[in-house]
């Protein structure tokens, strides 16, 4: 009787210990956006020309809301029990989460004063009341982390080769960044609207724009009113949202299921003295000042800071991967593989 008992307590125990650890690292909601053709671009912005078509050829998921404090705390937990992160950035007066691999990335700038995430007794918590307001100061290394985690955890294939950085955009079922493409074409859908709500200008009614002072909100402030038409919260101001594609000019011409060029524009970035490439960033952010950082030149001028236009859909933004800021942030793609389905990678980091 008694061994009886003590198995019947083990099994509770172990059900605990179970259901805490999948209520720690949910999935995040996710909007199904169906395949389908749109056109690409805005000739009235000099990098958003020419206007193209594309294509894309499968169904996938994207993220109801961009992805949160706690969301994100919960996978840098799940990553650090692991031993996926390296524990020499997490103590001193600076305070990094950054990976282990062939080429180690800065992942959250954790000691930055506008992070919202914190490392106290030996795990990372999220400041009292921010917990579902969107994540701050990561890299675009830090974004396309927590899509491999995501991924591992629910059994699926992680996306992202983190010694050199390329991604299988199709072929395998798992989570990713979205494809500047696949961006785009959830904020337009089906009816070509210039703003991820329609037409109508950007003001404090559809989206949290021009809110110096305010910084972000939680995630969903502005739902349903300033929501796009499948559904998607924040695709304009908020946070600016980390897309995979690097970042260079468009191809001319119909594409099929585009993911963008390699890394061939370099800026020179004198404060580090050396030339880096570039990642395409969407949305636009709650902050616009033109004057932001003005003469500092890269990587301190942000355009889609700068520029009131950031909130068009088809707007392109663009940063230095390896850069954490309190203006971006990400939301991410679930793809499904089928048997038809081709592998295509993009391109790894030179």
């Amino acid at each position: 009787m008694r061994s009886i008992s003590l198995c019947i307590f083990i099994l509770l125990v172990w059900m605990n210990l179970f259901s805490v650890s999948a209520e720690e690292f949910k999935s995040p909601p996710m909007v199904l956006v169906p395949k389908g053709r749109f056109k690409m671009g805005n000739d009235e912005f000099k990098n958003a020309k020419p206007v193209h078509s594309v294509t894309l050829t499968n169904d996938f998921y994207i993220s109801k809301y961009e992805i949160t404090n706690q969301e994100y705390a919960d996978m840098l937990n799940y990553a650090l029990n692991r031993g996926y992160l390296d524990k020499n950035y997490l103590s001193g007066d600076k305070i990094q989460a950054r990976g282990i691999s062939k080429s180690p990335q800065k992942y959250l700038d954790v000691s930055d004063e506008d992070s919202q995430i914190i490392f106290k007794d030996g795990k990372f918590e999220v400041l009292a009341g921010k917990e579902n307001f969107p994540v701050l100061e990561l890299t675009w290394y830090g974004a396309a982390f927590y899509c491999n985690m995501l991924s591992e955890r629910e059994g699926l294939t992680p996306l992202y080769n983190l010694d050199d950085w390329s991604c299988q955009v199709y072929g395998k079922t798992g989570y990713r960044l979205p494809t500047e493409a696949e961006w785009e074409y959830a904020a337009r859908y089906n009816d070509a609207r210039r703003y991820p709500w329609g037409n109508q200008d950007p003001d404090a009614s559809y989206a949290n724009v021009n809110s110096y002072n305010n910084g972000p909100v939680f995630v969903g402030s502005y739902s349903p009113k300033g929501d796009s038409k499948l559904g998607i919260s924040d695709m304009a101001g908020n946070v600016a949202e980390w897309c995979n594609d690097w970042y260079n000019d468009y191809s001319a011409g119909e594409q099929i299921d585009p993911i963008g060029p390699g890394p061939s524009l370099y800026v020179y970035l004198p404060f580090f003295k050396q030339f880096q490439p570039l990642r395409v960033v969407r949305g636009g952010c709650y902050l616009y000042d033109p004057n932001f950082r003005k003469g500092m030149g890269p990587p301190f001028e942000v355009n889609f800071v700068t520029d009131k236009s950031s909130f068009d859909n088809g707007y392109r933004g663009f940063d230095y991967r390896n850069m954490s800021r309190a203006m971006t942030g990400f939301r991410i793609v679930k793809t499904i593989a089928t048997a038809k389905t081709k592998s295509v990678w993009s391109a790894p980091e030179n």
